[in-house]
């Protein structure tokens, strides 16, 4: 019988008085690099799903969020990620990410997954209605983890219409605001007119007139920070903005475009913190965001204003809704328990999946051995780490 039974000392609402304190050892994200998928969801090694935040000139609003059709199924800002794409990128630059270790290849890292797989343990110990599943395969010393399933609220479920609601209106403001990436440095979407100055400005050519699509690419970065002592590996679906007068000579950093209700009650305030707000941050820390966009609508769903709101700002704006201590905290007690689970595990099929129960707050960990109905790491990454071990 292969090991199952809740992860000891790990409670996600229970949590120890020194983790409302102080954060973990952990460091600034780095960014390693970046890909784009295309609209078929395929991975492309390139940076042509770069977009760029926009905002429009004082004269263009308000913005009505209802003028652009929304599509029969409403537009996911967030599209679900799997590590595939991920382990794409670590083969497609081999060197970078491969290191040599007792007569064999390994990637050099200690975690390997996508941002998604953070958000959803950082945020568990604020969260009591969903419940979530996680699969983890350890393989030469580096440990996998992939979503499995997010439990999903019934179709008409309060919440559930209101993320859909959410999700369409903001997949309108960003086609208002969003623009294409950069292709030998210059912007490669079609611009409104009150963009040109901007760009003669800022992007060093003159703009292709191509007709962004509906289904346009997206850009994903793949970024790393180290965590009590762990190199975590991650990539995750990002925004940037122009940054010409950098001081470290980037031409651009990551940014965020978001929206929420305008001239919120105390109550809404309450619920956002608690729905949103913390899920910003998060995203902020795990990319290094500086620098949030938000529009502000009203219950029309039309923008008056597009705020500048800091990281500072977020976290303030919460007052005792939730810590970033205890978020932090509790990814890294989560990462040191699959670690110390899963230590005599060495094989790229085994699976253990962790089963967060929002409701107690506990994790349920069950192992499947060899190959199962879990195992996600591709047959062909395992044989490129055996093909390359000459060439490092």
């Amino acid at each position: 019988m292969f090991p199952n039974g809740i992860v000891p000392n790990l409670n996600a609402h229970t949590v120890p008085e020194e983790d409302k304190h102080r954060f973990p050892n952990i460091s600034k994200p780095i960014t390693m690099g970046s890909y784009s998928v295309s609209p078929s969801g395929h991975f492309e090694r390139n940076n042509s799903g770069m977009r760029y935040i926009v905002l429009p000139p004082p004269h263009k609003f308000p913005l009505n969020l209802r003028e652009i059709p929304a599509p029969i199924i409403p537009h996911d800002p967030e599209p679900e990620e799997t590590i595939d794409h991920l382990l794409m990128y670590i083969e497609s630059t081999r060197y970078t990410f491969l290191k040599p270790s007792q007569m064999c290849v390994q990637v050099n890292a200690d975690v390997v997954c996508t941002a998604k797989v953070l958000e959803l343990i950082m945020s568990a110990p604020y969260e009591h209605k969903r419940g979530w599943t996680l699969a983890a395969t350890r393989y030469r010393n580096t440990t996998y983890i992939s979503c499995v399933e997010q439990a999903q609220l019934e179709s008409f479920h309060h919440d559930n219409l209101r993320r859909i609601l959410h999700a369409t209106w903001l997949h309108s403001l960003r086609k208002m605001c969003l623009f294409g990436g950069y292709t030998t440095g210059i912007l490669t979407q079609k611009k409104p007119t009150y963009m040109l100055p901007f760009l003669a400005d800022n992007a060093m050519g003159h703009p292709n007139q191509n007709e962004a699509t509906e289904g346009s690419n997206r850009l994903n970065a793949v970024l790393s920070f180290e965590l009590n002592g762990m190199h975590i590996l991650f990539d995750s679906p990002v925004l940037a903005e122009l940054a010409p007068h950098a001081f470290d000579g980037k031409q651009h950093v990551w940014a965020e475009l978001q929206l929420r209700q305008d001239n919120m009650n105390r109550t809404e305030w309450a619920t956002f913190n608690r729905i949103d707000g913390i899920k910003w941050w998060i995203k902020g820390l795990l990319l290094g965001i500086e620098t949030f966009h938000v529009g502000l609508r009203d219950e029309n769903a039309v923008v008056r204003s597009i705020k500048k709101v800091s990281m500072r700002d977020l976290y303030s704006d919460s007052e005792t809704g939730w810590s970033p201590f205890v978020c932090a905290n509790f990814l890294g007690r989560f990462m040191g328990a699959i670690t110390q689970i899963m230590a005599q595990v060495d094989c790229p099929n085994t699976v253990y999946t962790f089963e967060f129960d929002a409701t107690h707050g506990n994790v349920e960990y069950t192992g499947f051995e060899g190959r199962n109905e879990h195992t996600f790491v591709a047959d062909w990454f395992r044989q490129m780490l055996d093909e390359h071990f000459e060439d490092l």
